[in-house]
């Protein structure tokens, strides 16, 4: 007697409930940065010295790579609510520029003079989502979610 085959992977009829969350959070979050840098440079928002200093020493590179880590963030996430695996490569990319970019910041901009402590807590909060999500991401490309 032959061994039973083993059962493909379920696809969910419907969704799952944390990729439209996810989805959702990703582009309030491109929006936000928006608002936040025409906020910014339009000089309704508050800066301190470090933080005016900061933004003034800003270049191309730097603004070409916002835009990137954003792009490559709102693909991945309408990618995931596709349920398409280009997500997770996506998602993967924007972290790891995102982190290289940060590195580069703190070297040649002088970013932590610029960041106060909460800033700090919300870029490891954000960091730690983004790892969630690279995660959930390759999760559900083992379980077959994501084609």
């Amino acid at each position: 007697m032959s061994p039973l085959p083993e059962e493909p992977p379920r696809i969910p009829a419907t969704r799952p409930v944390l990729v439209w969350v996810i989805s959702i959070f990703y582009f309030i979050s491109a929006g936000f940065t928006i608002l936040s840098l025409a906020l910014i440079y339009s000089g309704l928002a508050p800066l301190r010295d470090e933080q005016r200093q900061y933004f003034q020493s800003l270049t191309a590179f730097d603004h070409t790579m916002t835009v990137l880590i954003a792009a490559l963030n709102l693909c991945g996430a309408v990618f995931l609510i596709l349920l398409k695996r280009p997500a997770y490569r996506l998602f993967r990319a924007a972290f790891g520029i995102a982190v290289l970019v940060t590195f580069y910041q703190i070297i040649a901009k002088h970013w932590l003079s610029a960041v106060e402590g909460p800033g700090l807590i919300g870029i490891a909060l954000g960091w730690g989502v983004n790892v969630a999500v690279i995660l959930y991401s390759k999760r559900l490309i083992v379980r077959g979610v994501l084609k």
